[in-house]
């Protein structure tokens, strides 16, 4: 019973942290089709919550597809790994106003 206290709240202390863009970098780039699914889903949650904050600063088409978004945010985790210690969803924000701003 001890250990299964010790295993509950081992596993509750990890999955507590944020995913940092280079975990998210690595599921867009796995080899598994779920996994790649996965972190774009993670993408379009993040793209969502940004979409229904009134006071968000960015804006784009309704027709702006989810992949070409995922496409251009690993883009610019490859050409910038400096992002890649930093919050998954932080990056993921920066990325949209740096390219969808509200003018």
């Amino acid at each position: 019973m001890a250990l299964l206290v010790l295993f509950k709240d081992a596993h509750a202390a990890k999955s507590i942290r944020f995913l940092t863009a280079g975990e998210l970098q690595s599921s867009l780039l796995s080899e598994s089709e779920n996994i790649r699914f996965n972190g774009r889903n993670y993408i379009m949650g993040v793209v969502d919550a940004l979409m229904l904050t009134k006071a968000s600063p960015v804006c784009m088409d309704e027709k702006t597809e989810i992949n070409a978004i995922t496409d251009l945010i690993r883009l610019q985790m490859q050409q910038r790994p400096d992002l890649l210690r930093y919050n998954a969803a932080s990056v993921v924000r920066e990325v949209m106003v740096a390219n969808f701003p509200c003018v």
